[in-house]
């Protein structure tokens, strides 16, 4: 198992035909895991049990490549967790994981509801997990996107970033493509950027 998180240097990952993303956090409240999809050619599709402002809930991308298992709810004890599975191909150029926790579950924050990401990719001691205990403690932060799954040519590199929303804030992250000068020629950077896509509309 390898620990991660932020500044941590990426890890690279054997690369697999297929990877697991797993969200876990106490069932005492009701995440959400989401994904957003970023393609080789710049399109971006979301995964999730739930829509949000002209973007409808799906369970899959088209292409079936990148699937969510099923929402979970509250429960009275224990540790509940959301799973996404990725089957890596040619047209996925990442795969970004989102913690949700709409306004209406009342306060609480990743830190405390001991929200963590699992990263697997089959391979045993390849496990990438990025822990609570480095979580943000803010009740009014709803998102977080706690690492990438970036599909380079011959590994699977995961990111840590730990990224929150602005407090308050219910809208989805964006994913994007950009060139930059100081990259090699024909290289792109994957980019994360909080709080510019739809509002949730779930709950």
């Amino acid at each position: 198992m390898i620990n991660m998180k932020k500044g941590d240097a990426p890890v690279a990952l054997r690369k697999t035909a297929g990877v697991t993303a797993r969200m876990t956090w106490s069932s005492h409240t009701d995440y959400d895991l989401l994904a957003m999809v970023l393609r080789t050619n710049g399109d971006v599709e979301y995964v999730a049990t739930f829509g949000a402002r002209g973007v409808p809930a799906r369970l899959s991308t088209a292409d079936g490549a990148v699937k969510h298992l099923g929402d979970v709810g509250r429960e009275a004890q224990g540790v509940a967790e959301e799973t996404i599975e990725v089957t890596l191909n040619e047209s996925i150029r990442a795969v970004v994981p989102v913690a949700y926790s709409a306004q209406s579950n009342g306060t609480g924050s990743f830190y405390r509801y001991r929200v963590t990401l699992e990263i697997d990719n089959g391979v045993a001691g390849d496990m990438v997990v990025i822990a609570a205990e480095n979580a943000n403690n803010d009740d009014r932060v709803y998102s977080c996107v706690p690492g990438m799954i970036e599909n380079a040519q011959d590994a699977v590199i995961i990111h840590a970033l730990e990224q929150y929303s602005r407090r308050g804030s219910e809208n989805r992250p964006t994913v994007q493509l950009r060139r930059s000068g100081l990259l090699r020629k024909g290289a792109e950077a994957i980019e994360v950027t909080m709080d510019e896509g739809p509002r949730n509309s779930y709950k």
